[in-house]
């Protein structure tokens, strides 16, 4: 009988293992009361769709409470595979365009130029025909410049010469591999004012500054990244003073502008009144204009603080929650380098696939019996779509990268005991290329078509600018602008729809609904990061170029480095440089702040802090409506853990 029990016992703690592994495997939970089903992969693969939701379950019933089921989904499935077969199609349709259009292009046509016969400079011609020429083969391979003559009222002729020097008959210009004549106005122009800007050598002195300050600019590139390490450490521990200085300089500048017309539209007043001036001659109407637009500002500001002031202490919490998972996963502030390492192999190729777009066309003979190449519809449509493909890669590369830090920082916020916590930015990596690329490349197809429009829209302006019609430009700017404000407001949803993917590996469509129902109830709080946050990261990036060019100054100039022409070309040299590693490692933070931002609204959704423990932190419960009872039952909990 005893034997027959235990095996009844263990047969039913072996069911109810099973349907805790399916609760653990659709961890997506809602709180109503839903029927268990038959798992489906339904339209938008996300765990929390209803053939997964669960019968609920009171907490006297669950093994233990501390032991909830995780709302970081890892049993998951490929997401937006069709999408992903768009984007490969795609990307072999720009294959094929291209391999067409090098059929009829010569990249050295618009490297080296080529003369009245279409041949082109520097190289030996193989062409054997020609319209309606009696141009031949020759070998250009000694003639590497076109010579272009544009002597006024007569017709631009192009030949290929081997050099271009100047004579007193025939002064020329050299300019990117073309030789020009009969410039004597513009090339004195031009002369003059090389002259009297001195940069007759200015670009030999600048090689020779760099040459002889290379050490010092290593030395400014390494200062850059120790600064911007520290900023991100600052904003761990002293956040708060940053933030307390940015509200307070907005305080004091709208109250000191508002002071300011004030006593300006007073002065005008008591002068009207004195009869110094005229009513016609004072600004008294402008500054009154003025000093009352700027009290509004004023009073909306300080309101908005006023009911702010707990969402500002949100930001300051989140920025240490950052800074925590920053510390615990290093390995983050890598990603930026591989993203912008392909993002530079991609400008790369696309400028060389637009040289061969440019040289390609069909030979014809224009009225001037001179030889072009005309650009079929195919070279057309070739030259947009490399534009096309170029928006879609880059965002899609961001797309990658906002994936591997939201998949690593929702782990490691849904993890209890993060000293268990292993590899997360290598197996969110695994989780994009396994499971949502198809979500990337939807997001990355979404914003390249709002960008090729509004880049088709720019380019009809700027031929519409002849005929100056102003109604048509009018409608134009409204297109741009409106697209302008949608492709920013697709942005931020974007990037909050990849952060929701990371967390229940649900696909574009869902990931964009949950976050912006996240982002939509939450939004007095948003708002804060947004403004607050944002603001306060800008002026870590100000903060860590100004330290950056201040050391230059002392290295070249209080130190006295000798032989230096321009000391400001390695200067700004080096600021630049600061501000592009200063941005690649605060992009990172401010994605791990907005990753965290929607953890903390999912983990208030799913989980009450007390029959279901919350998995943030000490510091954002205190965010929390039942922020005392949370924490009492958290000090409970680790009092009989101890």
């Amino acid at each position: 009988m005893e034997s027959l029990l235990e095996k009844t016992g263990a047969s039913e703690a072996a069911d109810l293992s099973k349907g805790d592994q399916k609760v653990d495997e659709h961890s997506c939970l809602n709180d109503e009361p839903t029927v268990q089903t038959s798992p489906e992969m339904g339209c938008c693969g996300c765990a929390d769709e209803p053939s997964s939701k669960v019968e609920p379950t009171t907490p006297q019933s669950q093994s233990s409470p501390r032991n909830s089921d995780q709302i970081f989904v890892k049993d998951r499935s490929c997401t937006d595979i069709l999408t992903l077969l768009v984007l490969l199609v795609l990307a072999g349709g720009f294959a094929f365009m291209l391999t067409n259009v090098v059929k009829k292009g010569d990249i050295y046509r618009v490297i080296n130029g080529y003369d009245d016969c279409g041949r082109v400079c520097g190289r030996k011609t193989v062409r054997e025909s020609y319209p309606r020429t009696n141009c031949t083969n020759e070998d250009f391979t000694r003639m590497k410049y076109v010579e272009i003559d544009i002597s006024p009222g007569a017709v631009p002729k192009r030949k290929c010469v081997e050099r271009c020097e100047d004579t007193k008959e025939s002064p020329k210009l050299l300019f990117l591999n073309r030789c020009i004549l009969n410039i004597d106005k513009v090339k004195d122009t031009i002369n003059s004012i090389v002259r009297s800007l001195r940069l007759d050598s200015f670009f030999n002195e600048a090689v020779t500054d760099l040459g002889i300050a290379w050490r010092e600019l290593l030395y400014l590139l390494l200062i850059a990244l120790a600064l911007s390490l520290g900023i991100l450490v600052a904003f761990r521990y002293v956040v708060q003073y940053a933030v307390y200085l940015v509200l307070i300089g907005v305080v004091v500048a709208c109250i000191g502008g508002t002071t300011y017309f004030w006593l300006e539209w007073y002065h005008e007043k008591k002068s009207i009144d004195k009869n110094e001036i005229t009513s016609e001659d004072s600004s008294i109407e402008s500054y009154f204009v003025y000093a009352i637009i700027a009290s509004v500002v004023t009073v909306i500001v300080l309101l908005v603080i006023l009911v702010m002031r707990k969402r500002i202490q949100l930001v300051m919490q989140l920025f240490r929650e950052a800074g925590k998972a920053v510390s615990a996963m290093p390995a983050l502030l890598f990603q930026p380098i591989y993203t912008y390492l392909l993002l530079g192999f991609t400008s790369v190729a696309c400028v060389y696939c637009m040289l061969w777009i440019e040289s390609a066309g069909d030979m014809y003979k224009n009225r001037k019996n001179h030889v072009h190449f005309r650009k079929d519809a195919l070279i057309i449509a070739t030259r947009w779509y490399n534009l096309f493909c170029f928006f879609v890669a880059y965002e899609f590369y961001l797309g990658c990268q906002h994936i591997i830090v939201a998949c690593a920082v929702a782990r490691w916020f849904f993890t209890r005991d993060k000293k268990r916590l292993s590899l997360p930015v290598v197996k969110g990596f695994g989780y994009l290329i396994r499971y949502h690329l198809g979500t990337v490349a939807f997001g990355a197809l979404i914003i390249g078509i709002v960008r090729i429009i509004r880049a088709m829209i720019s380019f009809t302006q700027k031929h519409l600018k002849q005929y100056d019609n102003a109604f048509v430009n009018a409608i134009l700017w409204c297109c741009q602008c409106c697209l302008w404000c949608f492709e920013c407001a697709l942005k931020f949803l974007t990037r909050n729809a990849y952060i929701e993917t990371a967390i229940y590996g649900c696909n574009f469509c869902t990931g964009g609904r949950k976050a912006f129902q996240a982002l939509s109830s939450n939004i007095l709080r948003v708002a804060a990061i947004n403004s607050v946050g944002d603001f306060v990261l800008f002026l870590g990036k100000v903060l860590v170029v100004t330290l950056t060019m201040v050391a230059g100054v002392y290295l070249m100039q209080v130190q006295k480095k000798e032989g230096l022409h321009h000391p400001w070309i390695p200067i700004g040299l080096a600021g630049i440089f600061a501000f592009l590693v200063a941005h690649c490692f605060i992009s990172i933070y401010e994605m791990i702040i907005d990753t965290i931002f929607i953890c903390f609204c999912e983990d208030c959704e799913k989980n009450d802090g007390i029959s279901r423990p919350y998995f943030m932190s000490r510091g954002l419960m205190e965010f929390v409506e039942n922020s005392k009872k949370a924490l009492k039952h958290l000090d409970q909990r680790q009092n009989e853990d101890m």
